[in-house]
């Protein structure tokens, strides 16, 4: 009988560490995501005016050739919705617009990345959203 509180307690402080886990998890991976943007913008500090007028031009010119693409996305998303009777059909939409978006993410980080390589900066971190 002696045994229960402690059974109990190992489990509770396994689940508090579990958590801590996460949490410092979770916070090296914002605090490596947070250096990364500052050494992006510190670079662009540096470039001229008109490797910065490349640079927005090659962001603005993904951005409105992909706008098709990105708004089939959200309609073909809508209408997965609209379909969906159960929460699984629900999550399988999400799921392939998720899907669908990171591909058109990362086909967007290529074009602005060879762009950034022709300017000799490094190349944008994964996971980041373009943005001017």
């Amino acid at each position: 009988m002696s045994g229960i509180p402690l059974i109990s307690c190992l489990a509770l402080s396994a689940i508090a560490l579990h958590q801590s886990e996460g949490q410092a998890q979770s916070f090296l991976q914002r605090r490596i995501q947070q250096r990364m943007q500052e050494r992006q913008l510190q670079e662009e500090a540096k470039l001229t005016e008109n490797q910065k007028q490349q640079l927005f031009q090659v962001r603005r010119d993904w951005l409105l050739s992909s706008y098709e693409q990105r708004l089939a996305l959200f309609q073909s998303t809508q209408a997965c919705l609209k379909d969906a009777q159960t929460f699984q059909d629900g999550k399988e939409c999400r799921s392939k617009r998720r899907k669908a978006g990171r591909q058109l993410l990362e086909e967007g980080r290529q074009v602005m990345n060879a762009e950034r390589q022709r300017l000799g900066l490094s190349p944008l971190p994964t996971g980041l959203p373009l943005s001017f």
